[in-house]
């Protein structure tokens, strides 16, 4: 009888299996204790058969012909140095070996079943802090929604910032750990090896100044523009503003004379003095000074930039990352936003 068919019996109630012949299956001077040497795709058969409690329905449980289960069994006993199994009218059952050896497994091989196919996510009970880096700009407008979302959806979340900084944004995912950057400047943060990044809306700017000012209404020469006196931000890593890098391309200068580090303090400035800015229009949505300031088309655009998420591929994966991901997309993406005039280009 070859080896495929005398194990098929084992499902076969009315089948003859000499005890003889099933100890004639462990080779003799097999030496116990043989993990190092044993193909660890064995234990999986063994909590099918386990399981089952027989060949046929083990293999299909595994997707495995019944021959392929008889092999992997023979290869038990082996290394086992046990039958493991035993004929009964209705399949097979362990043996006091078997189960002794499955009681000891079961905890350890279910933690690893766990582990490589975990369950679906659950926000609600899932324990967590999410480290994400953002620019004061960002924080306005996404915190609100977002801790709002986590109160109701993921309670137990906690949720730490850290400062935006596009030039050093490879260092603060591998050194400071952060699991994940919201900002602007995507094309230059995906240089960096390993970092991912998915948009959800475009930032639109425009210059900025108080009402009434000069530069309110008229024409607006390139030269006047840069004549006067102007106002940014540069955030932490930034050599210098976004503009200034955007006018060298052009080699020209402008007259800056006032450099902030954050965006909430701009509109305040401008509405106090008569510098001017090409700063998001969006800042003027959320803002109080809002009624106090107009805008108009820069000589020289800003050309459209993409705000998202950045990530670093490690956490591709990662049920709770992508988790986050897809609930700020699902809050914030909105491709072709457009543009919110806030105010009439004349400061009227």
């Amino acid at each position: 009888m070859n080896s495929a068919a005398m194990h098929s019996e084992l499902d076969n109630p009315t089948s003859i299996w000499p005890a003889e012949t099933a100890t004639a299956l462990v080779p003799q001077g097999r030496r116990r204790g043989t993990f190092q040497g044993m193909d660890l795709n064995l234990l999986r058969v063994f909590a099918a058969l386990i399981s089952e409690q027989s060949v046929t329905r083990a293999g299909g449980v595994l997707c495995i012909s019944q021959s392929a289960v008889s092999n992997s069994l023979q290869r038990l006993r082996g290394a086992l140095d046990d039958v493991l199994f035993e004929r009964t009218a209705t399949g097979i059952r362990p043996t006091s070996r078997g189960q002794e050896l499955w009681e000891q497994l079961k905890p350890h091989y279910l933690a690893i079943e766990k582990t490589l196919s975990p369950a679906a996510f659950a926000p609600m009970t899932y324990e967590g802090t999410f480290t994400i880096a953002m620019s004061d700009y960002t924080v306005e407008r996404v915190m609100p929604r977002l801790s709002a979302h986590l109160e109701r959806h993921a309670p137990l979340v906690q949720v730490k910032l850290v400062p935006y900084s596009v030039a050093n944004m490879f260092p603060m995912f591998e050194r400071e750990g952060i699991d994940l950057a919201i900002g602007a400047n995507l094309d230059d943060a995906q240089s960096s090896h390993g970092l991912r990044a998915e948009t959800l809306w475009p930032i639109h700017s425009r210059c900025l100044m108080r009402r009434g000012h000069p530069l309110a209404q008229g024409p607006l020469a390139v030269d006047t523009f840069l004549a006067a006196r102007h106002l940014d931000v540069c955030l932490p890593g930034m050599t210098m503003p976004l503009y200034d890098s955007l006018l060298q391309t052009h080699g020209l200068q402008r007259n800056l004379v006032v450099t902030l580090n954050h965006y909430t303090q701009a509109l305040a400035v401008l509405a106090a003095s008569d510098c001017i800015a090409v700063l998001p229009v969006s800042l003027l949505d959320l803002s109080a000074y809002a009624s106090k300031l107009c805008q108009r088309e820069a000589p020289i655009p800003m050309p459209v930039r993409p705000l998202g998420l950045i990530w670093h591929q490690r956490h591709g994966t990662s049920a709770p990352h992508v988790w986050l991901r897809e609930t700020l997309s699902q809050l914030f993406c909105h491709p072709g936003m457009p543009v919110r005039d806030a105010l009439p280009a004349d400061g009227r």
